[in-house]
């Protein structure tokens, strides 16, 4: 059970909330699956948890039991951000220092938002024809799978043209442009130095060095990095992406996210992340600490897999892989232990009757 999201995730949470719009049939996607001491969990939330993204379409072909371990890991979810609330963690400056680092996620989760809302539209006739094909694919298929799947399939089709277009329209409208000249000279003879605008989006600059950076970030700084920060298809994938991110964040601004319930939705996804994490940062994992000898016990216990080519593997070249193994399995316990103390104080309602639904 993923309870501990990371400083990571939170970035990505805004991007990855996108709306939970549904087809032209009746859904249950806004009603409320099970309730957490008031605080409500939708149906669209549960089917986004399953990874049908916006929540669009329908999760009847996953197992009842996928659904309740999904369903009961939202809950947890909710109960740990309620602690960590009660607690006063959304209200201390490392809290807000975050909020503030990710709110061009915030910003970019709400607009995607907007846009699938007014634009994701599923006909009868074009989820009937990709149906047909899949029927037509596969006689063993039913008729009610066939629909599911074609749904499935209709939306993401849409989903991502609406994502391109936007793209497309954001780094249009605040003009993103790329300093192809200076990109090509990275990995080259010579030197890029870092002060060298890479790309301009409106008033904002990515230079060489904001680039180095996030590439150094995304492997911890160590050698590897460094050849990275040289690579210049590693440049360019991330020059992409901040010039994205960029461009999405002030296209928002410019059509009015700010102040919107959209943004107000997406914000609130965001702090519960950010309140888990600190919850399990500051409170519930911290002081745990794998020592020596447990290394060394888990080392001799599991002997047999450390053997390569016949020989043993010394302890010193798998230390850090057993501690971090032993580690996890440690937090793991104390967050199962955590959470069944908050259930025993909890209100909570499961609707039974709309998992089916989902």
């Amino acid at each position: 059970m993923r309870y501990r999201l990371g400083k990571a995730f939170v970035v990505l949470a805004g991007i990855g909330a996108l709306a939970a719009v549904g087809c032209s049939k009746a859904d249950v996607k806004d009603a409320a699956v099970a309730t957490v001491n008031g605080e409500n969990i939708k149906v669209s939330e549960l089917r986004e948890f399953l990874g049908y993204r916006g929540g669009a379409t329908s999760a009847a072909d996953v197992p009842m039991e996928k659904k309740k371990e999904a369903l009961d890991r939202l809950i947890a979810g909710r109960l740990f951000a309620q602690e960590g609330r009660a607690r006063g963690l959304d209200n201390t400056e490392e809290f807000r220092t975050i909020i503030r680092k990710n709110e061009p996620g915030v910003l970019i989760g709400a607009l995607f938002r907007k846009e699938l809302a007014s634009k994701l539209k599923l006909s009868d006739s074009d989820i009937k024809a990709e149906a047909k094909k899949l029927r037509e694919a596969d006689k063993t298929l039913s008729e009610d799978n066939a629909s599911v799947r074609a749904a499935r399939m209709v939306s993401e089709t849409k989903m991502k043209k609406i994502e391109e277009d936007l793209i497309a329209t954001a780094r249009k409208e605040v003009s993103a442009t790329v300093n192809e000249e200076a990109l090509g000279k990275i990995g080259k003879a010579g030197n890029v130095a870092d002060d060298v605008v890479l790309a301009t989006v409106g008033a904002e600059k990515v230079s060489y060095g904001d680039v180095k950076n996030v590439l150094k970030g995304m492997t911890g700084g160590g050698h590897g990095s460094q050849d990275l920060t040289t690579n210049p298809v590693a440049v360019g994938r991330v020059l992409d992406r901040e010039v994205t991110g960029k461009a999405l964040a002030a296209y928002a601004r410019k059509s009015g996210i700010e102040g919107s319930e959209w943004l107000k939705v997406v914000r609130q996804d965001m702090e519960r992340s950010v309140t888990i994490d600190l919850l399990a940062e500051k409170e519930i994992l911290k002081g745990i600490q794998v020592t020596d000898k447990e290394i060394q016990g888990a080392y001799a216990e599991h002997a047999a897999m450390f053997v390569r080519d016949g020989k043993k593997v010394p302890l010193a070249q798998v230390k850090g892989q057993i501690e971090a193994y032993l580690r996890t399995e440690k937090q793991k316990k104390v967050l199962e232990a955590y959470i069944l103390e908050l259930r025993k104080k909890a209100k909570i309602t499961v609707k039974e009757d709309l998992l089916p639904k989902v």
